[in-house]
This record gives C-alpha cells, structure tokens and sequence, in this order.
C-alpha cells in the first residue's frame, strides 16, 4: 500500500465501508463454497452454477474496490478474483478456498488500515 494512505478522512471512510462490506461478502462466499462442497454429483454442479454467479458479482464488486483503493495490490486482487470465477466454473473447487482466504485477508487489512487512519484522525 503506498505510504500515505489513505490519504484523506473522505477516502478512510470509502475504503473502511467498500472493503469491509467486500469482507462480509467474500465470507458469504466462502461458506457457500463448504456447502457446495458437501454436495454429490448433480447436486454439487447445480450448487457451483449458483456459486458461479455469486463469484461473478464479487469479481464486479471488486473492481469497484480497484477503482476506490489507491492499491496498486487491488490488480492483484482483481486478477485473482477473475482466476476464482474461472475456477468456479471449471476447476478443482477444493482449490478454490485457499485464494478466497487471501481475498479476505486483503480486504481486512484495507478495512483496518482504514479504521486505523480514522482513530489516529480522533474521527471515532
């Protein structure tokens, strides 16, 4: 993350909201994964068509992370994002749990560099 930031309390506050609500999706998702992965046969490929979509509309929230976060990490992120949805719909989805959990702890890291620069800010 570059030095200053976030830079202002405007941009804490977007970033805290925007990555802190990415979190909490990207936990959803993670439990739908443990779901789906207790499925068989045809029940597990009809759970992967909805996982699928899910991942979809995470990877669409995510680029609105790149473009809130002043990350040049957020590329990375974006990227592996797209690698999730790609292996949603055709990998090993025991695979997919690993990179999920980087996602997430990127994204916690952002919320509490945020929340940081707002209790140093005396804003809360």
């Amino acid at each position: 993350m570059p030095e200053a930031y976030p830079a202002s309390p405007r941009e804490a506050i977007l970033v805290f909201h925007l990555a802190d609500r990415l979190k909490s999706e990207l936990l959803i998702a993670s439990s739908l994964l443990s779901a789906v992965l207790q499925l068989k046969d045809a029940e597990q490929e009809g759970g992967r068509k909805v996982l699928l979509e899910f991942f979809r509309a995470l990877e669409r929230e995510m680029s609105l992370g790149q473009i809130t976060f002043k990350d040049p990490e957020m590329v990375r992120v974006q990227t592996v994002m797209t690698g999730l949805v790609g292996m949603v719909n055709a990998g090993p989805l025991h695979e997919v749990q690993g990179h999920l959990t980087w996602v997430i702890s990127n994204m916690t890291t952002h919320a509490q560099r945020a929340m940081q620069y707002l209790l140093d800010q005396k804003m809360l």
